[in-house]
């Protein structure tokens, strides 16, 4: 679909990586009612054009559940779950809850992929180096605060202190850093929630 919001976003994303986030954010900011109109006619063209018949709204729902799993998975998988989500919804079992056990499971699967515990570790803890041992420190140190609380930099003498707050907050970008890349590329494989149009 020519002009279509999602698939621009993608690309733009796609070639942009992480750049492309504060740049979506200022455009949104300064744009934001153009922004608005564009993504209500998008999403009117995008649910009024495609096909309605029961089957073909199963096929797209198999193929949105189905993308939240990792690309591997699904090359290993796809094919005999898409057959069980179809068979479910058949059954009349298709409702939130089977939405809700997809999105639990993938999760546990992308985890268990390739990556997906250096990126889960990574998400998880990239804070406590960046804020509460580098950001934090760095705000006391610059007021002149004599607490020292639980921050590891402050317990150290003086020459020491800047360089261990540096490499705290640098720690933390890199975590945060690998987290990102790790967890982009493995959703590479699926533009805008991984629904083929």
């Amino acid at each position: 679909m020519k002009g279509d919001f999602f698939v621009i976003h993608a690309e733009l994303a796609k070639r942009w990586g992480w750049r492309f986030v504060p740049l979506a954010v200022l455009v949104w900011a300064v744009f934001w009612p153009l922004g608005s109109a564009w993504l209500a006619i998008t999403l009117v063209r995008r649910y009024t054009s495609p096909d309605n018949t029961p089957a073909a709204r199963a096929d797209r729902r198999i193929a949105r559940l189905l993308a939240w799993y990792p690309l591997d998975w699904r090359a290993r998988y796809g094919a005999e779950f898409s057959e069980l989500l179809r068979d479910k919804i058949r059954a009349g079992h298709g409702g939130p809850r089977l939405t809700l056990n997809v999105m639990r499971e993938s999760n546990a699967a992308r985890v268990a992929s390739a990556g997906g515990t250096t990126a889960a570790t990574c998400w998880s803890l990239c804070w406590l180096p960046l804020f509460a041992q580098g950001i934090a420190p760095l705000i006391l140190k610059l007021a002149g605060t004599p607490v020292r609380s639980w921050f590891l930099a402050l317990y150290l003498p003086n020459p020491y202190q800047w360089p261990m707050i540096a490499a705290m907050i640098t720690l933390g970008l890199v975590m945060l850093a690998t987290a990102v890349r790790t967890t982009s590329t493995s959703h590479r494989a699926r533009p805008y929630g991984g629904v083929d149009r």
